[in-house]
């Protein structure tokens, strides 16, 4: 396994498109591992989805929908192996 941790503090236009993308392709979509620094843990296909390389809260139906905003920081964590 060859874990990275990507932090990200979100801009405003990450905060408005409601999505960013990652510095590399993780190896299993269920082994993601996304934190709000400050804030709690977040679920895959719960809170956020993931496309390839890009995490998104881009749909009412995530729960990160209306929570982060500029300036917020998450924690990304994955296997690229």
């Amino acid at each position: 396994m060859s874990f990275k941790v990507d932090y990200t503090t979100l801009t405003a236009t990450d905060a408005s498109n409601r999505f960013i993308s990652l510095t590399g392709t993780p190896l299993l979509v269920d082994n993601v591992a996304v934190d709000t620094i400050s804030g709690t843990a977040q679920e895959v296909n719960g809170d956020f989805k993931l496309d390839g390389t890009i995490i998104r809260w881009d749909s009412t139906s995530y729960g990160l929908y209306d929570q982060l905003a500029s300036g917020d920081k998450l924690r990304v964590i994955f296997d690229r192996s």
